[in-house]
């Protein structure tokens, strides 16, 4: 039988307790000011025409994400923005051929000769069977979950994501005008 805890064994888990609390306390997010660096959303309109995918000469590498290789062929995803091109089957000497637009893309996948990218919640299937002319193949609209309501970052000021304003498909660093949230 365990005997019950006197007043001096009490006092001892009390100030225990009061130590402990004491360690964490999380800051509070400090205090915006007029203009301010943070993340603006980036949304496509809902009701608007499909994007279009569109081949633009090559663009410079900003953002780069995943990396597929296809007979001698680099196709790199640019986060939010498409897929770069490069003929590598010279590595000493490689060559962008182009920049396929793509809003809103963050992730792709290849099966075959088939590369499966996102436009935003759309999935797009390109034929890349000719890597020098790449083409659409199909569109499944709407069938992929929304981005994030918040940037990846923390401890960053943001514009709050608006679901008004269309379907939020990225973030974008931005100079804020009294930004109301923080992560």
């Amino acid at each position: 039988m365990n005997a019950p805890l006197f007043p001096r064994q009490w006092l001892a888990l009390l100030l225990v307790w009061l130590l402990l609390d004491g360690c964490y306390h999380p800051s509070p997010p400090p205090e915006p000011t007029d203009k301010r660096n943070g993340y603006r959303p980036v949304y496509a309109v809902t009701n608007a025409p499909l994007p279009t995918i569109a081949t633009l000469p090559p663009q410079p590498l900003q953002k780069p994400g995943k990396i597929y290789v296809r007979g001698g062929y680099l196709l790199i995803n640019e986060q939010n923005r498409g897929l770069h091109v490069i003929d590598n089957r010279d590595p000493a000497k490689p060559v962008a051929l182009g920049f396929i637009d793509i809003p809103g893309n963050y992730d792709m996948a290849l099966k075959d000769t088939t590369l499966y990218v996102n436009s935003g919640v759309d999935l797009l299937a390109l034929n890349i069977s000719d890597p020098t002319h790449i083409r659409l193949a199909k569109r499944l609209g709407n069938v992929l979950p929304a981005v994030d309501a918040f940037p990846a970052a923390t401890r960053v000021w943001f514009e709050c994501a608006d679901p008004a304003k269309g379907i939020l498909i990225g973030w974008e660093p931005a100079q804020l005008n009294d930004p109301k949230c923080y992560r």
